[in-house]
């Protein structure tokens, strides 16, 4: 069974922010209740509450998916900052029966909508064709910024066909180191003989669930300052002319920040290339920059270091289904389709970083943008009655949050620009029978079934202590907690402050365990399992299995494991001290 409880614990989805000098709030512990105001979202399991609005910052505590906060004031990045999102929220938090304080990123956050009443008569009239579930959120955007315009796009499309469509084989993909709840467990995507998902693309790409699917397809848990851009219309005109310097704003920290070969073979400025691509394509360059920085990473790939001899900075034609996607993609760098019209077109081969950019941005506008697919979201999940394109099909791409994390970077992008308060128009698509609020995040599965677990409901905790507890009842005794054990080590946790380390040496070393008479090669099997997340490697197997044939005891292995960087981490990150 594959172990990822140790790595959802102890991770979050990577998240960028960006932020302005910094105020302090220093970690404060208040016996009070707060008044929740906002969601946890967008993370795998828990995201860090830090001490201010920076990564840099020290981390006060943390978070749950799904769980309530209270949001006290808005504010810009620390300058320490070196992530990629522009906002964050001071918030109030509940921890072990007490409030902490600290900042949150604003991507992890759905704040509750709070305007009810009509803000102006101009404002009620541009979003009086929108579904009054979406209203309240775009009255809190229009308080922020007055001078966004909201469009509504009714696809024409059932809501449940729409997700049904999205959830065929290989349409919406996941990390298979998400919890369990957001991958999907249909017959095409999970063997329940063997507790594993079929991987599609890249070795760490599986099927997602129906749950996180309708969570990132429903529009109302992205109306949000941060991840509204998904709905940006990227066309590009010389109204809204975007010069290379508002472009430069998203670059620092990145591998394109620095200067390279154009189309013509001059070298210049990343900025430039773009806003010159954005010129000659009618998309917006700042997408286009961003959409490099998502296909490729802030430090490039193998489609941007032109090891080859080409390049591809957008990834076109790098599909699920080749072994190395990457590898396709370079192939129709160097041979486009083989039709000389084409390849003139579009400037194939692709021998320059800017004829990437410039020609795949001519490729985009032909097939995307200019094609009825003209926002991140309808690029991601083609339900544009305005695209010719069979709907739910014609993809730009298959991971399912991806436009989400892409929306921030042009969040990011927009505020560095001082381009955030300029009048963009965001187009938000609305579905048929759509739910009547907002769809939720699934509860955490705590660990995938096994063969040999009990087939009871798998138990799901309310915080990050519960859920350890619950991890190491189903990692070391491979079964569900029965409720009396649970409470007991819960309140040695809590009530007593036991240590992570303490609390994992009583199911290691209980009755239960010896009555099991593991072999030494299954007890060392269990160690790495639990506290390292992974299963042995062949050489430090080797060693452990070694010391033991050799004298060492149990004990002296447990604590090889227990002092782990990994299982502090996984301790930390529980709210727990790990020895």
């Amino acid at each position: 069974m594959r172990r990822t409880f140790i790595k959802m614990l102890s991770s979050v989805l990577a998240a960028a922010v960006i932020l302005s000098a910094g105020c302090l709030i220093r970690t404060r512990n208040v016996e009070a209740s707060i008044a929740s105001n906002a969601t946890v979202i967008n993370c795998n399991s828990l995201a860090n509450v830090r001490s201010f609005p920076s990564t840099q910052a020290s981390i006060v505590g943390t978070v749950g998916v799904n769980s309530r906060v209270e949001v006290t004031g808005r504010t810009g990045a620390d300058a320490s900052d070196q992530s990629g999102i522009s906002i964050w929220y001071s918030i109030n938090f509940e921890s072990n029966g007490t409030v902490k304080s600290g900042y949150l990123a604003a991507y992890y956050v759905r704040r509750d909508p709070t305007s009810t009443g009509p803000s102006d008569a101009a404002f009620e009239s541009m979003i009086s064709a929108f579904p009054d579930s979406y209203k309240s959120y775009l009255r809190d955007m229009h308080a922020l910024h007055p001078s966004w315009q909201f469009v509504p796009v009714y696809t024409g499309y059932d809501w449940n066909t729409a997700i049904g469509v999205e959830t065929r084989p290989g349409a919406s993909l996941i990390s298979n180191n998400s919890n369990g709840a957001w991958k999907s467990k249909a017959d095409f995507a999970y063997d329940t003989a063997t507790g594993t998902y079929r991987v599609i693309d890249a070795s760490t790409w599986v099927n997602a669930s129906s749950e996180i699917v309708a969570f990132y397809m429903d529009p109302r848990n992205s109306l949000n300052e941060v991840a509204v851009f998904q709905f940006m219309d990227l066309s590009y005109t010389a109204d809204n002319s975007i010069p290379g310097a508002s472009v430069q704003g998203l670059l620092p920290g990145t591998f394109l920040n620095s200067t390279a070969a154009n189309q013509n073979g001059d070298v210049i400025n990343y900025c430039d290339i773009f806003a010159d691509a954005g010129n000659i394509a009618d998309i917006n360059p700042i997408f286009l920059a961003s959409h490099v920085i998502q296909e490729c990473s802030k430090n490039g790939s193998n489609s941007t270091r032109g090891t080859t001899g080409f390049y591809n900075f957008y990834n076109i034609g790098a599909y699920s289904d080749v072994i190395d996607a990457t590898v396709g993609g370079l192939n129709f760098a160097q041979n486009g389709t083989g039709d000389p019209s084409f390849n003139a077109t579009y400037l194939i081969p692709w021998d320059t970083p800017g004829k990437s950019i410039v020609g795949g941005a001519m490729w985009m506008r032909d097939n995307y943008i200019g094609a009825g697919q003209g926002t991140l979201y309808f690029m991601r999940f083609n339900f544009d009655p305005a695209s010719s394109r069979e709907k739910g099909y014609h993809q730009y791409m298959t991971a399912t949050g991806s436009v989400y994390t892409e929306a921030s970077h042009m969040c990011t992008a927009y505020t560095r620009a001082g381009l955030i308060d300029s009048p963009v128009v965001f187009r938000i698509p609305v579905f048929d029978n759509m739910p009547g609020t907002a769809v939720t995040l699934p509860p955490n599965e705590i660990a995938p079934p096994s063969p040999s677990a009990p087939t009871e409901q798998q138990w799901v905790g309310s915080n990050p202590i519960e859920n350890f507890v619950i991890y190491l009842y189903r990692y070391t005794l491979d079964r569900n907690p029965d409720r009396p054990g649970f409470t007991y080590w819960y309140d040695k946790i809590v009530q007593e402050g036991m240590t992570g380390e303490d609390v994992a040496y009583g199911f290691v070393f209980s009755q239960e365990m010896t009555d099991r008479n593991l072999t030494n090669e299954q007890f060392i099997t269990i160690l790495y399992n639990t506290f390292l997340g992974r299963a042995p490697d062949a050489d430090g197997f080797a060693y452990w299995l070694d010391k033991m044939a050799n004298g060492m005891t149990k004990i002296d292995v447990y604590h090889g494991f227990s002092r782990s960087a990994e299982f502090t981490a996984l301790c930390t990150n529980a709210g727990m001290t790990a020895y």
